[in-house]
């Protein structure tokens, strides 16, 4: 091979091999859905990420608003549940983002969407934030390094309550309306704030029917209850129109006479738990069938 051959053959390899290829731009985990909350951080890319319907977050709050020195309390929420861990790119000069930048970002993102800092700490910002008729609260900030951040990361809640795979049989309400008088149903569900009942009610109705069909002689009044979350006079209101939405939906699809069936509401004011934790707040949220 003659030096000029080998001249030629070493420019092209460098044409069609370049010493400084810049490098491919990473690609997103196809699995990985959408955040319900946040827009992306520039150069975020979606990697790691984990989905359930159900599940407890623990979260932490200032225990007097916005007193960062007031010290901070634990906050355990219930729902529907996100995790995100996600690489983030350098920037054009090589550098990435640095922790307080990251937690600022997301300060003022939950300010700007009319939500509420519960706290802080030194990577992250724990908040709640209204999207329509949901309510979301999680941890947002840095993942991963020290004063800068390669990553981040989200857990988020929808709160919400878990929905009630196993429903009482008309032979567990017949055993404890001879033993208490009454039953307590979990099993039956509404629109936020509204008395419209949702599909899923409907294995709580067909039981509850049963048992009325069997017993044809029972009279019962349906009392609605709620947590304490908005005004009691509002609840009691909700409260009584959700019985109500239970004896029509009793009358209409199974046949019960309206005559047999009383719609009462008490909202808060009989808890089957505190109402200080999303735990004992859906724990209050039931409706009752009781002898009368």
């Amino acid at each position: 091979m003659t030096r000029l051959t080998t001249l030629m053959l070493g420019c092209a390899l460098v044409a069609v091999f370049p010493a400084n290829a810049p490098a491919q731009a990473p690609k997103d985990n196809p699995k990985c859905e959408a955040n319900p909350v946040f827009n992306r951080f520039t150069g975020e890319v979606m990697g790691s990420c984990e989905r359930a319907r159900f599940r407890e977050l623990e979260l932490y709050q200032w225990k007097t608003p916005n007193d960062p020195k007031s010290g901070a309390a634990v906050l355990n929420v219930e729902g529907e549940y996100w995790y995100y861990f996600n690489d983030l790119s350098r920037d054009a000069k090589g550098l990435f983002p640095g922790k307080l930048e990251v937690r600022r970002n997301f300060e003022n993102a939950v300010r700007e969407a009319k939500g509420d800092v519960l706290s802080t700490d030194s990577a992250a910002v724990y908040y709640r934030i209204r999207k329509g008729n949901d309510e979301f609260l999680g941890q947002a900030g840095c993942g991963r390094g020290g004063d800068d951040c390669s990553a981040i990361m989200h857990k988020i809640i929808r709160v919400a309550a878990m929905t009630q795979s196993v429903v009482v049989s008309a032979e567990q309400i017949a055993k404890a309306m001879g033993a208490e008088g009454k039953v307590v149903f979990y099993g039956i569900y509404f629109d936020t704030d509204k008395a419209t009942l949702k599909a899923e009610s409907a294995p709580t109705l067909v039981e509850m029917a049963k048992w009325l069909k069997t017993n044809a002689t029972a009279k019962v009044f349906i009392v609605g209850h709620t947590d304490m979350q908005g005004p009691v006079e509002r609840n009691q209101v909700l409260s009584r129109d959700r019985a109500a939405s239970v004896i029509a939906a009793l009358v209409k699809d199974h046949g019960i006479r309206a005559d047999r069936l009383a719609a009462e509401g008490v909202g808060p004011l009989a808890p089957a738990a505190s109402n200080a934790d999303e735990a004992g707040r859906a724990k209050n949220r039931r409706v009752e069938m009781v002898l009368r």
